[in-house]
C-alpha cells in the first residue's frame, strides 16, 4: 500500500515589526491604538506547543481586522503568560525555578523583543518605516524593528 504525505506551505506574506517594551500588553496595545487609530482588542490567548514540551505555553494576543482596507494587525506578547508570571514570583533565594520550561518564547531566536506586531496587509517599503517611526515615538516603547519572518526558524508560531 502507498503511503501518502501531505505538505502544506504557509503563507509568511506579512510585515513583522519586533517591539521592545517593558509596558504591561493592554497598555502597550492602548499606545498603538491611539497612534494609528486602530482598534486592538484582547483575544483568547495564543496556544502554542512545541514538540519538547508536555504543556502547551499561552501567549498574550490583540487583534484587529479592518474590513474596508483589507488589512489585519496584531500584537503578540514574545515571553509565554505561565513565564511572565514566574519572573514576578520570587522567593528568598531568588526566581522560584518551578515554571521555567523548555519553550517559553514565541520566537526563540528572537527573546530580546518583548511583542510583536504582525500586519497582514499590502505596504510599501516606506509605510513600513513610517509605522516604525511611529512605533518608536510612543512613549514606553524602547525600539522597534521589522524582522525578517522568512529568516526565523520558528515562524510557524506566528500564524494564526
Amino acid at each position: 500500500m502507498a503511503k501518502h504525505t501531505l505538505e502544506i506551505e504557509f503563507d509568511y506574506d506579512f510585515v513583522l515589526i519586533g517591539i521592545v517594551s517593558n509596558e504591561k500588553d493592554y497598555r502597550l496595545c492602548w499606545g498603538i491604538n491611539n497612534a494609528f487609530n486602530l482598534q486592538l482588542v484582547k483575544q483568547e490567548s495564543l496556544e502554542i506547543k512545541g514538540k519538547k514540551q508536555d504543556t502547551p505555553s499561552y501567549f498574550s494576543f490583540f487583534f484587529y481586522q479592518n474590513h474596508n482596507e483589507f488589512s489585519e494587525y496584531a500584537i503578540i506578547a514574545n515571553l509565554s503568560e505561565s513565564k511572565a508570571l514566574a519572573t514576578n514570583e520570587t522567593t528568598l533565594f531568588g526566581l522560584s525555578s518551578d515554571n521555567e520550561l523548555d519553550n517559553e518564547y514565541l520566537i526563540p531566536e528572537q527573546k530580546q523583543m518583548s511583542y510583536f506586531f504582525v500586519i497582514k496587509a499590502e505596504m510599501e517599503y516606506e509605510e513600513v518605516n513610517d509605522i516604525i517611526r511611529q512605533l518608536k515615538e510612543i512613549e514606553n516603547i524602547q525600539t522597534a524593528v521589522r524582522i525578517d519572518v522568512k529568516s526565523l526558524k520558528s515562524k510557524q508560531n506566528l500564524i494564526f
